[in-house]
């Protein structure tokens, strides 16, 4: 007889309690601001040098969902701007906080809207008028409106795009919804229904009562043991829906008491779940005469929101299995032959309702081989479609059976193979396979990882996790291998490779993560996951290979990198020369033994000399390889801990280094490490150091040289001879680089600061680099009415634009104007009128820029 009511007062919520006979009496009251205020902060400004006590925020409205109270708030941050922010939070009434007086609460959950206001003190009341709309309780999907607008939320997340109705020359009077859909009542319009495109046909969670409701068998005295506990399940799940939760508390504890063990409760959710994903379509009246095992989880006859909505009802379990304080109790169950914890198996029927509606969404792409492939399927199962119903009609009603499609696939590759078909259609027929195993797969990894936490157990088991992914992983290899001898042949043109490199990728990727999940859970046993480890090991190197092979070294790496194949990354690193690469690997792979791997690898292969580029830090360990080179002064000096001598050794090689920049490179990043660690004071070490960055500076500028120059000069770029400044600058501003824009005469200007040239020379190069950009352009029939918008497009001005934006003393950068005027090279120009205009016009105007 007693009612609970919650009210939100200012930034607190009030829980009351309403008795018999009208009295009321106050419960609870928990302060919401300062939790409100941090996890404002935490998303916007935690970057910024505010706290969150600095923050204005209100609470505006709320309403109920079943995780307890969901709240709409706005903030803003006055010491960063007047932008007001809004965001949907949800408090969980149930928590032991929540219940204690006067002490703030935590939000489970929190998320900022992806709109903003502008904040006035004067406008604070209508901002602050926003209210919304929670059609379902069991839904993360709300509407958030004013008088003239609504914000359509699609997911609690903001992971999805918000819509807004603007209602012109209208205005909303109030809201509410009806069994899950919002309603809005406008001046104009009177009552308007809001509805998403992209939902599901119907909304499961706004009437479970239609739920799951199994007719009562005709003889229940005939049910089994089984059966009976499976029935009592299935109704305490229907009273949870209902929000009758003590019912539903009641029929568990009488069917699965706590002491009890957990092998019946283990079965009997597993057949619960099981039945909901393989429920029938009931509304669709070509199943009327088939009957069905559950009540309808699904109400909608279009394939693809029968899916949506069994993966509703899925989640409505898995609330319920936590809410009656289940989830905590399931262990294990058979599956396949073997051991799985129950979790894993709800798990994997939520997967397989995502990977079903990504292949019937391909279906429609690919609409004959599907539909072949899913007659074959549907035939193995010695089931023949009867009255309207299609095999696309049995295969998607019966989700678990999902991943028997994926053989059907090679059967009906392999007899098209065999047809007498052209390049072009073999290539075609082995990329859409490709695409579907790939794009279906994925899709249930993804939503493996994201939802992981929504899974996770209160008690691990220790048990081999075999997911139904990593099944399939014979059909994907053997894919992967014809993909390899048919397609790639077959692939005669950069985006043929790339697709088709690609989807090599992304099936060793498969393959690769099902072992991976395999081998995380294994820890306990050592015996099974050195046996699976090495195979893993075998079959990652197969795998990649074909991408190594190939040169798809990007490709190949992200794989080698994300599985730890540390052989493809020596082997990509040696191919590709990127010894940058190949350190980086030995620091962040240290803990896995990385640089014994890259040692070992250069012995076997008979590369002793390249173990001389090894970092500082590896020295001890490679000083047994390196005997017998005692010729080399500076390595000796390291060796017997000289680094002070070492590095002036590798400095003075480094600036001698004249054949090849890369060498130059190296020696004097070497010549930085050793002076780094060497013992000589402080300001020694930072004058070297110093002095090398310099140096670095200026093999920068021959690094980013343009390839259509280094092409015109016959230089190949990652085997190119040290350029001194002053040629460097001849290049940057020759005619040879053709497309040459104001960063490169920039980068000439700033290489003068290298030269080591008398300061006369030095401002001979710089009027002559200043020359060469007028030169770029041509000045005669320019618009001299408009001398500022015709300077923008000249190659001289947007030097002196860049230049400016980049901090440099215009007055110290430009040569005089006289200068330029009587310059010999400008010659062509001294009788040009449009050019001395433009030019006096530009100083005139740089002049009163920087005055």
């Amino acid at each position: 007889d007693e009612k609970v009511i919650y009210v939100l007062v200012r930034n607190s919520l009030q829980k009351w309690l309403l008795e018999e006979a009208g009295r009321e009496r106050l419960c609870s009251e928990c302060d919401l601001d300062r939790p409100m205020k941090e996890q404002f902060h935490a998303a916007l400004w935690e970057r910024e040098n505010t706290l969150p006590s600095q923050l204005k925020a209100w609470c505006i409205d709320m309403q109920l969902t079943t995780d307890g109270v969901m709240v709409l708030m706005a903030a803003l941050n006055p010491q960063v701007s007047q932008q007001l922010h809004f965001a949907l939070g949800v408090i969980d009434t149930h928590s032991p906080t929540s219940a204690s007086s006067n002490k703030p609460c935590n939000f489970e959950l929190f998320s900022v809207l992806k709109f903003v206001e502008q904040y006035t003190e004067r406008d604070e009341e209508s901002l602050l008028s926003y209210k919304f709309v929670l059609p379902s309780v069991n839904r993360r999907s709300s509407y958030v409106y004013n008088s003239s607008k609504v914000f359509c939320i699609g997911s609690f997340d903001g992971s999805s795009d918000m819509d807004i109705i603007d209602f012109k020359h209208d205005r909303i009077l109030g809201a509410g919804s009806y069994e899950g859909t919002p309603l809005f009542h406008s001046f104009t319009n009177g009552i308007v229904c809001v509805r998403s495109i992209h939902a599901p046909a119907h909304d499961i969670s706004a009437t479970p009562e239609i739920l799951m409701q199994e007719p009562v068998a005709a003889d229940p005295e005939s049910e089994t043991v089984e059966e009976k506990r499976y029935s009592k399940l299935r109704s305490a799940f229907v009273l949870f829906c209902r929000s009758e939760l003590l019912k539903s508390e009641a029929i568990i504890d009488e069917m699965f008491p706590s002491g009890e063990g957990n092998a019946a409760l283990d079965q009997s959710v597993a057949t619960l779940s099981e039945r909901l994903i393989d429920d029938i379509p009931v509304s669709d009246p070509r199943w009327s005469q088939s009957g069905h095992a559950v009540a309808p989880s699904t109400m909608s006859v279009i394939i693809h929101h029968q899916l949506e909505d069994k993966l509703q009802a899925h989640k409505l379990l898995l609330n319920f299995l936590k809410g009656v304080g289940l989830w905590g109790r399931l262990r294990t169950i058979t599956v396949r032959g073997t051991p799985m914890a129950t979790r894993l198996l709800l798990k994997e029927h939520a997967e397989k309702l995502v990977a079903a509606m990504q292949l019937r969404s391909l279906q429609v792409q690919h609409m004959a081989l599907v539909d072949a492939c899913i007659k074959r399927t549907i035939q193995d199962r010695t089931l023949m479609p009867t009255g309207k119903l299609t095999a696309t009609d049995h295969f998607f009603q019966m989700v678990s059976g999902l991943d028997s499609i994926f053989p059907a696939f090679l059967d009906e590759e392999e007899e098209q193979l065999k047809k007498d078909c052209s390049p072009k259609e073999e290539f075609t027929l082995i990329t859409t396979v490709n695409n579907i195993f790939v794009k279906v797969l994925q899709d249930a990894c993804l939503f493996r990882d994201k939802e992981r936490f929504a899974y996770e157990a209160e008690q691990e088991t220790n048990v081999e996790y075999f997911p139904w992914t990593a099944f399939a992983a014979d059909t994907l290899t053997k894919q992967h291998a014809l993909t390899v001898s048919n397609a790639v042949p077959l692939a005669d043109d950069a985006p043929s490779r790339g697709q088709v490199f690609q989807q090599l990728t992304d099936l060793a990727d498969l393959i690769l993560h099902g072992y991976k999940v395999r081998l995380e859970s294994l820890s306990h046993n050592t015996m099974a996951y050195e046996a699976l480890e090495l195979k893993y090991q075998q079959d990652r190197t197969r795998l990649i290979a074909p991408l190594v092979k190939a040169s798809q070294y990007e490709r190949a790496t992200a794989l080698a990198e994300k599985y730890y194949d540390f052989g493809s990354l020596v082997e990509i690193c040696e191919a590709t020369d990127n010894q940058t690469r190949l350190r980086g690997y030995m620091t962040n792979f240290a803990g896995q033994d990385f640089p014994e791997f890259v040692f070992k690898w250069y012995l076997d292969k008979g590369h002793t000399g390249k173990l001389l580029q090894q970092p500082v830090a590896y020295h001890g360990d490679l000083s047994r390889f390196l005997r017998g080179h005692d010729t080399l002064s500076w390595l000796h000096n390291i060796q017997t801990g000289d680094l002070s001598s070492a590095a002036k050794t590798l400095k003075n090689l480094g600036l001698q280094e004249e054949r090849h920049l890369s060498k130059k490179k190296t020696l004097l990043s070497l010549s930085k490490l050793a002076s780094l660690a060497s013992e000589e004071p402080f300001q020694v070490r930072n004058a070297n150091v110093e002095n090398v960055s310099r140096e670095h500076d200026l093999i920068m500028y021959q690094e980013t040289l343009p390839a259509s120059l280094l092409e015109a000069y016959c230089m190949d770029p990652d085997d190119m001879r040290v350029l001194t400044p002053e040629e460097m600058i001849q290049m940057y501003t020759s005619e040879d680089n053709v497309n040459a824009d104001e960063y490169d005469f920039m980068k000439a200007l700033e290489l003068i600061d290298f030269l080591t040239a008398d300061s006369s020379r030095m401002e001979e190069l710089r009027l002559q680099i200043w020359c060469q950009a007028i030169l770029r352009d041509q000045w005669e029939d320019l618009d001299t009415d408009n001398p500022i918008e015709t300077m923008k497009s000249l190659l001289f001005y947007r030097v002196i634009e860049l230049a400016f934006s980049q901090g440099a003393s215009l007055q110290e950068f430009l040569p005089s104007m006289n200068d330029l005027l009587t310059a010999g090279q400008l010659e062509t120009l001294s009788d040009n009128d449009s050019f001395k205009f433009l030019l006096r016009a530009g100083y005139e105007h740089i002049q009163r820029l920087i005055s």
